[in-house]
């Protein structure tokens, strides 16, 4: 008599991801129809953005545009940077050197400054994402705590995230890293 046989295994079959895998599917468009990063490995779905949050990107963006010589940086939304060989983060905003390839994705250190836009965000964006711009050397990182009507500004990145953090009211200039130049928020 035929009995079903049922074979076990302990073989884990799940498959971690790298960031040049990453880069690869980016390229050949697996990503066209939703926003996604990469988390040691794990593929991480984002959540589509709200107006405010949408609004709030372009403005910052705008206002970082009319400040920074364009000769000298470039601004990008949603721009992929790699933080190491299984981390790839995605930047609300981003600003980096003019002749950076736009062939390539950026490393951290090829980033001046990442701004996060913190509408439902908060904790993962002084969390997690802090510890990763960090330790991927960017040098300036903003989150934009829309709630609290803050920014705040951490620079001298390490291993743990930044040394040095300042928080900056609505209403106050923010220093614009890369020029003697401010912004203000409202």
């Amino acid at each position: 008599m035929n009995e079903q046989v049922r074979i076990a295994s302990d073989q884990d079959w799940r498959i971690a991801f790298t960031a040049a895998d990453f880069e690869r599917m980016m390229r050949l468009g697996a990503f066209a129809d939703m926003r996604a990063e990469l988390a040691e490995g794990v593929l991480e779905k984002m959540m589509p953005a709200l107006p405010s949050h949408g609004e709030r990107n372009i403005s910052v963006a705008l206002q970082l545009r009319s400040v920074l010589p364009v000769e000298n940086f470039r601004i990008a939304s949603d721009l992929a940077i790699r933080i190491d060989e299984t981390t790839v983060r995605a930047a609300d905003i981003a600003v980096y050197a003019s002749d950076l390839p736009s062939d390539r994705m950026p490393e951290g250190k090829d980033v001046m400054l990442v701004v996060e836009i913190a509408d439902t965000t908060l904790s993962r964006d002084l969390g997690v994402k802090r510890i990763d711009y960090g330790r991927a050397g960017v040098a300036n990182y903003w989150v934009i705590d829309a709630a609290a009507q803050v920014v705040r500004v951490m620079t001298d990145p390490n291993a743990d995230g930044y040394s040095v953090q300042e928080v900056v009211g609505f209403g106050h200039p923010l220093r614009v890293p890369g020029g003697d130049t401010t912004i203000t928020l409202d």
